[in-house]
This record gives structure tokens, C-alpha cells and sequence, in this order.
């Protein structure tokens, strides 16, 4: 029982950060910008998808083609918040701007899902790799090297963000624009190119963490939505804005995918999830370790 709760928490903590990197990309867009994207879910599994076809057909691994995927999604993020949510930027009412920003990226999504399902079917599919199932065995307990690899990375990303947000001309913009969009825009800060190139850096880590998840799971297209919801919550559980607080929530929704299965029912894990988040808005709206959108 105890090597077997033990191994159950190794693994939550490994799928939480992948979780935590969705919900970072989830953080740089929402709780930074306060735009309200509800894309990076079914961006993830279209990189998972590329990273799949790329590897059965001409047998790149996935960890490589990160080096073009990130690159090209990049500039996916950025053409799309460009053409397709500049328009709705400079309106004040929740109407105008936040509901229509919700309703085209969400349209956006239902898109490419059913062109997944157009193209690949709804049949789940796997990336084989070598390293897979491989373990790194800590007596009798078995940590999957996909997680620790993921755990890595997410702490990589997590330092190179908070260097960009602290060190960069871009990341003094983005911080002038999250405390106030009007005055930094009075001293010359290009809003508009900011929310772009942002939202493309988020895309990017939206494609490392769809990559990541096809390494550990099974993927198909409607899987995009359970990302979605899985990174919004991070975020609004971090406290909006802060990328170590969505660290710490994305590893805590691993804990209790993985506990709910453990001890309950497998199926009931996101509603186990949705249940803490609804319990958390009622007792600490500005989430657990909210502190007004600082790292």
C-alpha cells in the first residue's frame, strides 16, 4: 500500500508538469495579458500530432522536433492573436472584449479539432519511442524518464520566462503592460506587438507540453479541451499571473488526477478537479498562491 500510494505520488507529480507547462502558457496570455484564450489546449494536441506523423514517417524523435515545431508555432501564436484578436484589444466592456475573445479562440480550437478528426480520425495514437516506457528504477519504486525529463524542462522554461520578464526589453513591456496598459502605452510600448510576440512564446510552450503529453499518454483530438481545462485551472489555482504559483498548481492537479484514480474512480478525476476549483473560488477567489501578478 505504501510503495504503491509512493509510486501513485511520483507519477502525479510527473504529469502535473505537464500540466504546470499548459498552464504556463495559459499564464503568460491570461493572467500577464489578461487575454482571454482558450487555444493552447488544442494547440498542444496539434503539435502532439506533428510530433506523432513526423516520427512514424520519417522517425524524428519528439524531443528533437521541438527544435521546428516551436519555431513554427511561434509564429502561429503570433499571426493569430495578430489578425484574429487585435480587433477586439481596445474594447473596455466584458462584451466586446473578453466574450469575443473566448467565443474566436475557442473557435479557432473547435476547428483544428475537427480537422484532426477529419485527417487522423478519432483513433488514439501513440509515439513509440525507445525511451517510452523506460524507468529509473530508486529501489523498488519506478520513476518514468518522460516525467523526469518533463520536470526538467518545466523548470527550464520557468527560469528562462522569469529572465525574459525581468532582463528583456519585451519583458519590461509585457510587466508595464500587465500593471497598467494605458500609462505604457503613453510611453511608448507598442501594445499591440507586445500581446503578439506573447502570445506566440505561449503557443511555443503550448508545443512542448502537447509534446510531452503524447510521450506519457494517448493521444486524440478531443483531448485538446481536457488540456484547456486542465491549464485554466492551473492558472486561476496559481493565482493570476504568477508562473511559480501555476508550477505548484499544475503539480497539484497531477496529485489528484492521481490520487482520485488511486483511491477512487479513474473517470471521476476531472470532476474531482472541477470540484476543488469550485470549493477554491468560494474560499480564496484569488487562488493559492495569488500575490497581484508577480513571479
Amino acid at each position: 500500500m505504501t510503495q504503491g500510494l509512493l509510486q501513485t505520488i511520483l507519477g502525479g507529480t510527473g504529469t502535473g508538469a505537464i500540466y504546470a507547462l499548459i498552464g504556463m502558457s495559459f499564464a503568460l496570455v491570461f493572467g500577464k495579458l489578461k487575454i482571454c484564450s482558450y487555444l493552447q489546449g488544442d494547440l498542444a494536441i496539434l503539435a502532439a500530432y506533428a510530433a506523432f506523423w513526423l516520427f512514424t514517417l520519417q522517425r524524428l524523435d519528439p524531443l528533437i522536433t521541438l527544435v521546428v515545431l516551436m519555431p513554427v508555432f511561434f509564429f502561429i501564436g503570433f499571426f493569430v492573436q495578430k489578425i484574429f484578436m487585435k480587433p477586439f484589444m481596445a474594447m473596455e466592456i466584458w462584451q466586446g472584449r473578453y466574450q469575443a475573445q473566448v467565443m474566436v479562440t475557442w473557435g479557432i480550437g473547435i476547428v483544428i479539432m475537427a480537422l484532426e478528426f477529419i485527417f487522423f480520425s478519432g483513433t488514439y495514437r501513440i509515439i513509440g519511442v525507445t525511451y517510452r516506457n523506460s524507468v529509473v528504477a530508486l529501489g523498488d519504486i519506478k520513476i518514468p524518464v518522460v516525467h523526469l525529463l518533463a520536470v526538467i524542462v518545466l523548470l527550464i522554461i520557468f527560469v528562462g520566462l522569469s529572465l525574459l520578464l525581468k532582463k528583456t526589453d519585451l519583458g519590461i513591456s509585457l510587466r508595464a503592460c500587465t500593471d497598467d496598459r494605458n500609462t505604457a502605452m503613453l510611453t511608448g510600448i507598442n501594445y499591440q506587438r507586445v500581446c503578439s510576440i506573447t502570445f506566440g512564446v505561449s503557443a511555443a510552450i503550448a508545443v512542448i507540453a502537447g509534446v510531452f503529453y503524447a510521450l506519457s499518454n494517448q493521444i486524440s483530438p478531443a483531448q485538446g479541451l481536457s488540456l484547456t481545462f486542465k491549464g485554466w485551472v492551473a492558472v486561476i489555482i496559481g493565482g493570476m499571473g504568477s508562473l511559480g504559483g501555476v508550477i505548484l498548481a499544475g503539480i497539484v492537479i497531477g496529485l489528484v488526477e492521481a490520487l482520485t484514480s488511486f483511491f477512487w474512480i479513474p473517470a471521476l478525476n476531472e470532476a474531482v478537479i472541477f470540484a476543488l476549483l469550485l470549493i477554491l473560488l468560494i474560499v480564496k477567489p484569488s487562488g493559492l498562491f495569488g500575490r497581484g501578478g508577480k513571479l
